[in-house]
């Protein structure tokens, strides 16, 4: 570990020294006053102690040494004097307290994973759960996230500490892996926005039903019908043909809106992870849920990956955030994309956007329209 100066650990956060003083074995370090905590760090890393000082002391040690060897008769006493400041010698070593490595709890703290979700001042969680905001999410500092150059959607992991007095949510002591890389320091990535969209030209496997209908990475495909017309039976189908088929795709279901029996039929019958919920959680929420998957499959795009929401059901959505949503489908020019196919109920204005489109009648009879992909 670098030896740190004291200037840079008093401009540190508390977190910050609290993970230096874990690192060198300090007792109690959470206990202590920043101004002490920091002397404690000086001096067990044998860094900026007292860089004043300590020369000063040594002369008079040397001289103190060199005054017994002059004399003649004291020389016995001077190697008996040499014998016991070997024993100190041998202390520091039973004081090298990072050797009880097992007694660095930090180790065994507890870890949390999640999406990161940013918050409009700076801020932002960590959603641990597949339901959005919950009372396990990890409060991640404004800091944190311009350090690492964090943005909503990132995959994101570290070490947390529990909530304090006033607190509700425990907090993330440092970053230490984002999309599965190392935090620091921050990955060279372009913007979603900043790609270059293009028509889709790479098709995906599908259920028969639509095999002339054909669609591809970064397509926009609107499955469109009456209720009880078999979208959502349609959209499982798709899900599980796409997860089976082509295993470097980042396939998420997403639900909103829909009723709580239909949230446990789909965990049950696709392998690939479920998030949102039913009908009875606020709009708000319903929206939120929504537009955090899509900023997590922007990120795997960015990386030049492939990632598909499978969404039931847009309607569901503000057209606000239909439009933000379902227009996040797309092929780009450098390689990633994200492909949205979505349960579009009556709503008209989703087809006029869509690439692919399935309009299914009331006996589950379809008209099928693909375009530009065969």
């Amino acid at each position: 570990m670098t030896v740190l100066q004291r200037k840079e650990l008093e401009d540190s956060p508390l977190a910050d020294l609290h993970a230096i003083a874990s690192e060198l074995g300090l007792e109690g370090f959470r206990t202590l006053r920043r101004e002490t905590l920091i002397d404690s760090i000086l001096e067990s890393q044998g860094g900026e102690a007292a860089p004043d000082d300590s020369e000063p002391d040594e002369v008079p040690a040397a001289e103190r040494l060199e005054e017994p060897e002059t004399e003649a008769e004291p020389e016995p006493e001077a190697e008996e004097e040499a014998e016991p400041e070997a024993e100190p010698e041998d202390e520091p070593e039973q004081e090298e307290e990072p050797e009880p490595e097992p007694q660095e709890e930090p180790e065994p703290e507890e870890q949390a994973s999640g999406v990161l979700d940013v918050l409009p001042n700076g801020s932002g969680f960590i959603r641990t759960g597949p339901d959005g905001q919950s009372r396990d999410d990890v409060y991640v500092s404004p800091a944190q996230i311009r350090r690492c150059e964090l943005r909503a959607g990132d995959e994101i992991a570290g070490p947390v500490r529990p909530p304090r007095r006033n607190e509700r949510h425990p907090s993330l002591i440092r970053v230490q892996t984002v999309n599965g890389g190392d935090a620091e320091p921050p990955e060279e990535r372009p913007y979603f926005g900043e790609l270059t969209p293009v028509f889709p030209t790479q098709r995906l496997a599908a259920p028969a039903a639509l095999d002339s209908a054909p669609f591809g990475r970064g397509s926009r495909v609107a499955v469109s019908g009456p209720a009880g017309a078999g979208a959502t039976t349609l959209l499982r189908e798709i899900a599980t043909t796409l997860a089976g088929s082509h295993p470097d795709l980042d396939v998420q279901v997403v639900l909103v809106g829909v009723r709580p029996e239909e949230v446990t039929d789909w965990r049950s019958a696709v392998s690939a992870p479920v998030t949102g919920g039913s009908f009875e959680r606020s709009s708000e929420a319903q929206v939120q849920a929504a537009e955090l998957a899509v900023e997590r499959a922007k990120r795997r795009a960015e990386r030049g990956g492939h990632a598909v929401l499978v969404i039931d059901s847009l309607e569901a959505l503000p057209p606000g955030a239909q439009r933000r949503v379902f227009g996040a489908g797309r092929a780009t020019e450098e390689g990633g994309s994200v492909t949205v196919i979505a349960a579009t109920g009556d709503e008209r204005e989703p087809l006029r956007w869509a690439t692919t489109r399935v309009v299914l009648g009331a006996d589950g009879s379809g008209t099928l329209h693909g375009d530009r992909l065969s």
